[in-house]
């Protein structure tokens, strides 16, 4: 059962599509901690060592650091989450209705072929984790993220448009203000600052 009082900013999307920057950019203007898949799938490689380019080591840890996820985020008072949460996945969607009453999406979106662009750099760029083992992002693999999880208030949000963080971060805060959550989500769009 949700907790009545914890607000959760979700930050949701595909591989490629923007979500680990925006969230990164997001956290001081919203004053609230980040738990990023990532960043805790890469800390768990980092202490296990396991051999490099193994795909399967790499979706066992990646699946280790979702459970790591929302084991944090269920002892928290609230965060901005933010992986590639799969919105067809049952078992995903009843993490999230268990953490809170009340969260506000963010949906990263970006054409497909621009997810892949920026998907392949950061697999070639000097910067890249092992932890991360799959070179190319399939349309088969997109079709998983495809949509919003559509558990609140959402926002899409287009990010081959600028983001003016500061106006988005208001309206994540005007919604975490309401008084209830509303099963029918807002949607609205940020247009580029």
């Amino acid at each position: 059962m949700a907790v009545m009082n914890r607000t959760f900013v979700l930050v949701s999307g595909a591989p490629g599509s923007g979500k680990s920057t925006l969230a990164r950019t997001l956290a001081p203007a919203l004053r609230m901690p980040l738990l990023a898949k990532d960043i805790i799938k890469e800390s768990i490689w980092d202490a296990l060592s396991p051999p490099t380019g193994d795909l399967d080591w790499s979706r066992r840890v990646g699946g280790a650091a979702m459970e790591v996820l929302w084991a944090v985020a269920d002892l928290s008072s609230g965060a901005i989450i933010e992986a590639n949460f799969r919105p067809h996945s049952d078992y995903e969607r009843a993490k999230l209705a268990g953490l809170a009453s009340h969260f506000v999406e963010v949906f990263c979106w970006c054409p497909p072929d621009i997810a892949q662009q920026r998907y392949a750099e950061r697999s070639e760029g000097s910067d890249h984790h092992p932890a991360h083992v799959t070179p190319l992002l399939t349309a088969e693999l997109l079709a998983e993220f495809d949509q919003p999880m559509k558990v609140g208030d959402l926002i899409e949000l287009d990010t081959t448009l600028q983001v003016d963080t500061e106006k988005l971060a208001e309206d994540i805060l005007d919604r975490l203000r309401q008084p209830s959550y509303l099963p029918e989500a807002r949607v609205s769009d940020i247009s580029p600052a």
